[in-house]
């Protein structure tokens, strides 16, 4: 019994620095979505992509049945994390580009740590509160290193605003979602917030009458191809495996580990677009494994 906790223990805290990674790779090709497409039509065309494929394989494994409080609970995640917190986040890459982006979403587990005590009753060790400390101090000082170099000032300041909201929503969205997917299974789950914020963005579009405009762009074929590409990473890589994550190990921990997106995507940048990796960047890589370690230990 012992033996099989401590596997899926682990099984969790690899989805979630599994999901880190594919949400640090994504990152790239959402940013070249946003700069042709709206936020809100970059937000409701993963939506969509994302039901699609989910619903084919869900139609093939067979659906369960799932609770209205899980359903709900899963819902207003759906709303606050994917409406709100994914179209923050696409703006916030626009205006500041991915290191700085993903940067403000280290502010995630000071939130969710917090809400989780408070909410969900967690106790996380001491050993876990020094390393995700510690995580969020490596990865801060990795992604600060070339901030300054990201766009106007005006720009800047716009993308820290959206990169604070959307951090917050996911925030407050992690919270309920740690509780509507304790009985159910993660892919539908994802599903499930997935429908739920594409809806909302729908009646969000027709209300504002923008739904045409937001959606006018897929027509190109280029475009469509890297949204179902884009779309393909950030589900089986970012949701599906960090909702794995969230079902075996606790809220603090798993949002910690996921936020150890901005150390992945340093050797992608250097590889895919010829940066250059200094000392500084391999120094707070070393502070932010010795953090996730500290946390694995707690």
């Amino acid at each position: 019994m012992e033996q099989s906790y401590m596997l899926y223990k682990y099984l969790g805290g690899f989805a979630a620095l599994a999901s880190a990674g594919a949400w640090a790779f994504g990152s790239l090709f959402l940013k070249k979505l946003g700069d042709e497409i709206s936020p809100f039509g970059v937000n409701l065309g993963k939506c969509v992509i994302g039901c699609f494929y989910l619903g084919i394989i869900l139609l093939l494994v067979g659906i369960k049945p799932v609770s209205n409080q899980a359903f709900w609970f899963l819902g207003l995640s759906g709303l606050l994390g994917i409406t709100l917190g994914d179209t923050f986040f696409v703006k916030s890459l626009v205006y500041l580009g991915p290191r700085l982006a993903l940067l403000l979403g280290t502010l995630g587990p000071i939130i969710t740590v917090v809400l989780a005590v408070v909410f969900l009753k967690e106790r996380p060790a001491l050993l876990t509160w020094l390393g995700i400390f510690i995580t969020i101090i490596g990865v801060s000082w990795v992604i600060w290193e070339r901030s300054s170099k990201q766009g106007t000032d005006k720009n800047r300041a716009l993308g820290i605003k959206y990169g604070l909201l959307s951090t917050f929503c996911s925030s407050v969205a992690i919270i309920f979602a740690k509780v509507g997917v304790a009985n159910v299974s993660a892919l539908q789950a994802t599903f499930i917030r997935l429908a739920w914020g594409g809806i909302a963005l729908v009646f969000w579009g027709i209300a504002n009458r923008r739904l045409k405009n937001w959606m006018n762009p897929y027509r190109d074929i280029r475009l469509l191809k890297l949204a179902f590409f884009c779309v393909f990473i950030g589900i089986f890589g970012g949701f599906f495996l960090f909702l794995f994550s969230l079902k075996y190990i606790g809220a603090s921990s798993a949002t910690t580990l996921n936020c150890t997106t901005p150390l992945f995507i340093l050797p992608i940048a250097a590889f895919a677009l010829k940066e250059k990796i200094t000392l500084r960047i391999i120094a707070g890589t070393v502070i932010a494994v010795f953090g996730v370690i500290l946390i694995f230990a707690g």
